[in-house]
Parts: C-alpha cells; structure tokens; sequence
C-alpha cells in the first residue's frame, strides 16, 4: 500500500509538470534512511532498488515551491540511495576484508618473538653466559628481554613489539571498491625455557592487538589475540633447528557506516587461533664475517564465529523532507534489518629463505639481513553489490603472493658488560601494501 500510495502521488505531480511542459532535472539524492530500512531498503527487492522516488534538489526553471518535491526519475537512484545500491567494499564487514592480514601479523609477531629467544639463548650459552644475566634484542619490529639461568637452568624472557602498516589501494568512494586500510599491531610474548644440553624447552604466552581504521567501509576494525604455546630447538656446532605450535582465542570488534543514513554500524564476534612454525639455521664463520643462512615455516588459522552486524534505527527528525514524505503520519517505519555475517575461516602461510651477513670489527659489527617470502593468505571478500553500475573502476582484492625484505643494522659494545645495536628495513614486493621497521637493542652481561 505504501508503494502504490508513493507511485499515485508522484504520478500526479510528474503530469502536472508535464501539462505545463517543464523539463526537470534527475536528482540522486535520498531520504536519508538506512540502506535496510524495514520499509524501503535493499533487502526488499527490486521493487525498491531497480525504480526510485528520490529526492528533486533542483528541477531547473520550476518555481521554488516546487524544488523539494519528490519524484519517479526511472532508474536514477533507489529509496535509500546510490552508495547503498553500488557499494561492495564500502558496505562489507571488515573481517572480510582485514582479518588475513591479522593472521600474517599476529604469527609473524609470535613466531618472531620464540626464534628471537631460542637465537638468544644459543648465543649466551656460546658466550658463557649460561650464569644468570639480564640481555636485550630485538626482532623486526620489536623489543626482546631476557633473564637467563635464574634457577637450574631455567630462562624468563619477555618480547615486545610493533608494525604499523598500510594497504595502499587508491580510494575514491564507497561506489567504487577498495581495500585501503591502515593502522598498527602492537604485541608481546612471555616465557619460559630450560636448556638440557644442546636441547632447548620452552612455553610461550603472547597476545597480539590490531588497531586498523578501514577506509574502504568508513568504519574500524579491532582484534585482540591471546595464545599459548610451546617450543623446542636443538643446535648442533653449525645446523640450528626449531618448531613451535600453539593455540587461543580472539575478540574482535568493528564497524562500518550506514551509508543511507551515516548512522554507525557495529559488530562484535570470536575466533579461535592455532599456529605452528619450523626452521632450520645454519652458522658459517670466516675470520671476521659470519654467514647465516636459514629456511623457516610459519601458519595461522582463525576460525571466526558467525555474528550479526547491529544497523541503528532511522530517526523520523533526520529524514529528508521530513518523515511523512514517505510514511504514513503518525506511522513512520524507522526500524531497520540487520546484517548476518557468516563465520569464516582465514589462513597465513608463508614460507621464508633467509640470508644474514656480519662483521665483525671489533668494537663494532654492521650486518645486512635479507629474506624472500612466498605466502598464501586468505584473500578479502567483498559484498555482492545490490546494483549494477556498469563501474569499471572498481578494484579488485589485494593477491598477496611474495615479498621480500631489505634490512640492515649495527651492533656496537660499550666497555665489557653493555651491548646495544640498531636495525631498520622495509617489506617490499607485497602487492598494495607499504611496511617499514625501525628496531634497537641492548645488552647487559654480569
């Protein structure tokens, strides 16, 4: 009835216009309801997205009493609007665009940190430093601790680190698909291990949070990861190996905008997380230069819990040309449908070969680090949209299949207990995407 109500009225003025044979101008406006009001939006069918009454915001010629009427313009617009109609990207959660990315970084983040520590335990135990002492490192992006051989051998360590990172997809509007993102994943590990001979035993807790603003929808994307697990390594004089597994659980929260009525949608679900990884390391030194080439294996998997993505009501005060230009008075329809987010399963798999070279000076030992990576991370999936806009300048999902990394840094001593170094670098090669690094350490032996 509402839309037969709709069609009768707007028929008549269109044939009033047209008796005194004025030509109007095509609006594309809209009311400024949801994309899903329950009355008009999307989910409705084609009846409300294929012909639209939209807002008239200038109908050249025609007296100004006229210019706020609203109008049948054929196949313009829609009840709640174009960027409803048009946008994939721009109407689609953010776990299923970002959340194989927090997969890449939140393994890299806990993978990185145990290999830190099993490459720092090794060290001491070569430098005699199986007492206990208190030392400093870093992986790519962070900041490591360690007490080593507190009580019978056993080692607490703590490993703090961040990357800030960038999807570098051009964004134009919600209409046209994008995967530009931004933001940061800070992380830190915990844990403890215990030498037996050339052996070494260890468990890990780390929790890893990822803070992204997510251009391409208009809204943001939180995710905070917490894990346990364990690993093992064993060196002989020259090959170094090492393993590790674990698992968790994560929260996740995000929104997005409505863009029929720029009201804030959100979501909140859960996952649960398993990791693993493996490498192997060998040690060659020649005079003063120290050749170290390696493999390694690192995956996640993220199960993510079904959820539902909560779009606010209309407010009646808010709509264009007020509540009663498209509902009955006295019964506007201001709720809105909500949207059902399936579960997904994302995955990271990267496989590195890793080439670090030093010298060493004496007081001093510069180093070049160079890495290739090969990886298979869950691609995003962007809405169906609801319209077809004939657009050829929408782009498509980020393919993230190599990258490698050029870094380099500085080691330096200060007497005879105190160590320190720099390190910087870049990821390189990895479609769309822009990540850089800048680390220090220090060392202090007794």
């Amino acid at each position: 009835m509402k839309l037969k109500r709709i069609l009768t009225a707007a028929f008549a003025v269109v044939m009033t216009l047209g008796m005194f044979s004025l030509n109007t101008a095509n609006a594309a406006g809209t009311y400024s309801i949801s994309c899903k009001n329950d009355a008009y939006g999307m989910q409705l069918g084609s009846d409300y997205t294929d012909v639209a009454y939209v807002y008239a915001s200038a109908m050249a010629g025609q007296a100004t009493s006229i210019h706020n009427d609203y109008l049948i313009h054929g196949t313009v617009g829609a009840y709640v609007g174009n960027d409803c109609i048009y946008s994939g990207a721009g109407d689609t959660n953010g776990t299923q665009v970002v959340a194989g990315d927090v997969a890449r970084l939140a393994v890299n983040a806990i993978v990185g940190a145990v290999s830190n520590r099993v490459d720092m335990a090794y060290a001491a135990k070569a430098s005699s430093a199986s007492a206990t002492g208190l030392s400093f490192s870093t992986q790519d992006d962070g900041f490591a601790m360690s007490a080593n051989g507190l009580i019978g051998g056993i080692s607490l360590w703590g490993d703090f680190g961040n990357s800030n990172v960038e999807n570098t997809q051009s964004f134009t509007n919600v209409r046209l698909d994008s995967m530009k993102y931004d933001g940061d994943a800070s992380s830190y590990s915990v844990g403890v291990d215990k030498a037996f001979g050339k052996a070494l035993v260890g468990v890990v807790v780390s929790n890893v949070d990822a803070d992204f603003k997510t251009t391409f929808n208009d809204g943001t994307y939180k995710q905070s990861i917490d894990t346990y697990g364990m690993y093992l390594a064993y060196k002989t004089s020259v090959l170094q190996i090492d393993l590790g597994f674990g698992q968790g659980d994560s929260t996740i929260d995000t929104t997005r905008r409505d863009l029929g009525n720029d009201k804030t949608i959100t979501g909140s679900t859960t996952a649960d997380v398993e990791y693993s990884n493996a490498r192997i390391a060998a040690n060659f030194t020649r005079g003063k230069f120290t050749i170290v080439p390696s493999a390694s294996y690192r995956a996640m998997s993220m199960d993510i819990a079904a959820f539902t993505d909560v779009r606010p009501s209309d407010d009646s005060a808010t709509v264009v040309g007020g509540a009663a230009t498209i509902f009955s008075t006295g019964n506007a329809t201001l709720t809105t449908t909500d949207d059902a987010i399936a579960a997904r399963t994302v995955d990271s798999e990267t496989m590195s070969i890793g080439l670090n070279i030093s010298a060493n000076l004496g007081m001093m030992v510069p180093y070049l680090s160079l890495s290739y990576d090969s990886e298979d991370t869950t691609d995003a999936l962007f809405k169906s949209e609801a319209g077809t806009d004939g657009s050829a300048l929408d782009l498509k999902a980020s393919n993230y299949e190599t990258s490698y990394t050029i870094g380099g840094g500085v080691n330096f001593m200060i007497g005879s207990h105190v160590r320190g170094g720099l390190r910087l670098g870049m990821i390189n090669g990895r479609e769309d995407w822009d990540e850089n690094y800048m680390s220090g350490n220090i060392s202090i032996g007794f």
